[in-house]
């Protein structure tokens, strides 16, 4: 692994760093940036290379790094947002692997619903489930409001690679 790719893959997980801070303390759930800056991720890096870079976040986080919203440690898996957590090295490859090489609007749009939103929420909503012990109903309601912030996100990341010219995004993705 070249020192160029390494400094991308730990300058995007420093970036999900700053995203999780970015937040509005809501219990039992803050919303934060997290999700847009993992579907940004999967829509820059290469799929190995997006992965990598939630992993090292999820890494450092685990070993006790206050960089999650609930702060650091193993234990923040078992906590409500434990399945997020889990779900976005997935969700970031997801999105990297199947988004178009081209920008076509149409299948990346699918590709992030599904990815972005749709995996985010299975993940998320298994794990505060287990965490929390509450009803699969309950828990889909209880996200409601969040439904919509994520579309927002998901609007706004896309429209933030949109404007990335393509030779910066070859850049970034190479060796």
């Amino acid at each position: 692994m070249t020192l160029k790719r390494l400094i991308v893959i730990s300058t995007f997980a420093a970036l999900i760093v700053i995203s999780t801070f970015i937040q509005i303390p809501v219990p039992p759930v803050s919303f934060t940036l997290q999700t847009m800056m993992i579907i940004l991720i999967g829509l820059l890096l290469r799929p190995v290379d997006a992965f990598l870079s939630v992993t090292v976040y999820l890494l450092i986080g685990f070993i006790g790094v206050p960089v999650f919203t609930s702060g650091g440690g193993m234990g923040a898996v078992f906590l409500p947002t434990g399945g997020f957590l889990l779900g976005f090295p997935w969700v970031a490859l997801g999105i990297s692997f199947f988004k178009s090489k081209t920008k076509f609007i149409p299948r990346d749009l699918l590709v992030i619903f599904i990815f972005g939103l749709g995996m985010v929420y299975l993940f998320g909503i298994i794990g505060f489930i287990l965490a929390t012990n509450q009803t699969m109903m309950q828990a889909l309601i209880l996200f409601i409001p969040y439904y919509g912030f994520d579309l927002i996100k998901i609007a706004i990341a896309y429209v933030v690679y949109l404007s990335i010219p393509k030779e910066l995004i070859q850049r970034i993705r190479m060796n």
